[in-house]
């Protein structure tokens, strides 16, 4: 199966920097429907959102350790 969505669309969705609307509005059809695509590219993003999690964490402990 050939992605309909870049790497790079994925990771800008996920950190709310997509710009492109009409994309943005595809990525949450396709997440919405009960389909193999929608499951792959639940995973795609999970991977995403969880390293963009694990950034802001990281981040923030360096912050409180400052203070």
């Amino acid at each position: 199966m050939k992605n309909k969505f870049s790497d790079k669309d994925l990771m800008r969705f996920a950190d709310g920097e997509l710009h492109d609307n009409n994309k943005a509005m595809d990525i949450l059809s396709v997440l919405v429907e009960e389909t193999p695509e929608a499951d792959v590219l639940k995973k795609r993003l999970s991977v995403f959102t969880s390293t963009r999690n694990a950034l802001f964490s990281g981040l923030v402990d360096i912050h409180r350790r400052k203070q």
